[in-house]
């Protein structure tokens, strides 16, 4: 990681550059993932279920109170698992948009999801660019999922369809 994507103090101006930002398991922000009884990880997050997603995070500030940006970008038709987190989220969509249960939101939309709140979306035909606020530097996740092997079914079978194939 280059040092100009290095944590920076709070309490100072910043310039970052997005370019080069580590991705945000390899920032370390991801204290802990927990998942419910049947849902392995390997269910959950394998290549069959995730597709070209990625996250990066061009901005975060020391301690675990600090600012964080992190930037994702998740494929079309991609499934993400009911979860929560250990710190307040504010999304932003750039482009794209997200089905989140009847709700259809697109480029200018977002929501907040309070720590602890279970949640779930699937990206919509054209994927989805998200910017992600938080006022933490470091987070818990759990997951809620409670059939890996049939959230892994249907996580590849949306990808699937949305590259106009049949699943696989």
């Amino acid at each position: 990681m280059s040092d100009s994507h290095e944590p920076v103090p709070q309490g100072k101006l910043a310039i970052f550059e997005g370019a080069g930002s580590p991705s945000l398991e390899a920032s370390g922000m991801v204290v802990e993932r927990s998942f419910q009884p049947g849902a392995a990880p390997e269910q959950l997050f394998s290549e069959r279920t995730i597709g070209d997603a990625s996250s990066s995070v061009p901005f975060r500030q020391l301690g675990d109170d600090g600012m964080s940006l992190v930037d994702i970008w998740f494929p079309p038709g991609f499934v993400l698992p009911r979860h929560s987190h250990s710190a307040d989220c504010l999304y932003y969509i750039v482009a794209g948009g997200i089905t989140m249960g009847t709700r259809e939101l697109g480029p200018g939309d977002g929501f907040f999801v309070p720590a602890d709140q279970p949640y779930a979306y699937s990206a919509g035909p054209e994927g989805v660019k998200l910017l992600e606020f938080r006022n933490s530097t470091a987070f818990d996740t759990k997951f809620f999922e409670q059939d890996g092997a049939r959230f892994a079914q249907k996580a590849a079978a949306s990808l699937a369809a949305a590259n106009g194939r049949s699943e696989p």
